[in-house]
């Protein structure tokens, strides 16, 4: 996909990207295993948000600093795996915790791009 032809078209695009990921997180987060799967997922979020801000490729590591304590860890994935053993309560916290996870990292990537798009405002 191309990137938008303003930062607002980007960031309008970015929002909904990161809706998608968030239900997506929150529709599938129950089944056993999801919250690694999940995991490399929000690597395609950030790509699929970085591209609508028209920046293809970027440096891991610079996002990752940027995002600090945001990223989710694989310890992170296995409490949530631990918390999804308990039958419905377990897996409702586990989905719900998996998409507010999306939601965060989704807002602070918006604003890592916004910030060094080369689109006009």
């Amino acid at each position: 996909m191309s990137a938008e032809a303003t930062k607002a078209d980007a960031e309008r695009r970015a929002k909904r990207i990161v809706d998608n990921w968030s239900k997506a997180n929150l529709f599938t987060g129950w089944i056993p295993g999801a919250a690694l799967a999940l995991g490399a997922a929000d690597m395609l979020m950030i790509r699929q948000v970085g591209e609508a801000f028209g920046i293809p490729a970027f440096d891991e590591d610079a996002l990752k600093a940027h995002l600090g304590g945001v990223m989710g860890s694989v310890g992170g994935a296995v409490v949530a795996e631990a918390v999804g053993v308990v039958p419905l309560v377990g897996w409702a916290v586990k989905s719900y915790a998996l998409k507010m996870k999306a939601d965060a990292l989704g807002k602070a990537v918006i604003d890592y791009f916004r910030q060094r798009s080369p689109l006009p405002d």
